[in-house]
């Protein structure tokens, strides 16, 4: 599984973005700020139980002529609904999490691994998702960090984003938000672009601090429907790691 783990960390940092609020906005409702569009986006994210999605992963670094391109899917399930940001900030687990809630998180190509999170702990994967071996501290804590941020945007509090990052929206007739961390990290800038109705993320870029970008483009997103049969392993009985 070692050949997995830079990918895993990689998820680390893209995947708290995967997961910004998919519900109903109406189409071509204005906002005035990125503050507006981000408070708007936490009042959608409350109803959300389940979401799924596949992607396309895109490195672009100046040492290569071409980007490096990777593919997957994620899946993943709440365990409890909670109608505010207190409710859902209440009923965690020391790690941030709600007890039941579950995640896939699978590369298909160039290789096809990944991580699955259930009933609280994590497990690696190679091949198939069915096939899982525990992971060690170190890599439980790197999903547990990957968990926490998907959580976090999931469940938006908007107070708390503001205290980590500036918000940008750099174009008024673009449901688009720029964010720049406050405090010391590898990235400089990340861009979060939505679908003009703000059902789902469209796509986000990261910029790291040396010029390499990361962009992210999702398709076929998937909001409170029945997971789609890939999923299938987080219903399954002995793939919950050690």
């Amino acid at each position: 599984m070692r050949s997995s783990a830079g990918m895993l960390l990689l998820a680390g940092f893209i995947m708290a973005f995967t997961a910004l609020p998919t519900s109903a906005v109406a189409q071509g409702q204005p906002f005035a700020s990125a503050e507006a569009l981000l408070d708007a986006a936490a009042k959608q994210s409350a109803g959300i139980a389940s979401l799924s999605a596949d992607f396309v992963q895109e490195k672009s670094m100046t040492v290569l002529a071409r980007p490096m391109t990777s593919q997957g899917y994620f899946c993943l399930r709440r365990g409890v609904q909670a109608s505010s940001v207190q409710e859902r900030a209440t009923s965690k687990d020391a790690n941030g999490f709600q007890p039941a809630d579950s995640l896939l998180w699978a590369y298909t190509r160039p290789l096809a691994s990944g991580f699955v999170y259930k009933n609280g702990k994590g497990a690696l994967w190679e091949g198939s998702p069915e096939a899982t071996r525990p992971a060690n501290e170190r890599e439980s804590t790197v999903i547990t960090a990957i968990i926490r941020n998907i959580l976090d945007w999931i469940s938006i509090d908007p107070a708390a984003l503001r205290a980590t990052y500036r918000l940008e929206r750099p174009q008024a007739d673009k449901p688009m938000l720029l964010l720049y961390p406050l405090r010391q990290s590898f990235f400089a800038k990340l861009e979060v672009t939505f679908a003009e109705d703000l059902k789902s993320v469209r796509q986000l870029t990261f910029t790291e601090r040396n010029g390499d970008t990361v962009r992210i483009i999702f398709k076929q997103t998937r909001v409170n429907e029945a997971l789609p049969a890939p999923c299938a392993v987080l219903e399954a009985a002995g793939s919950d790691g050690q």
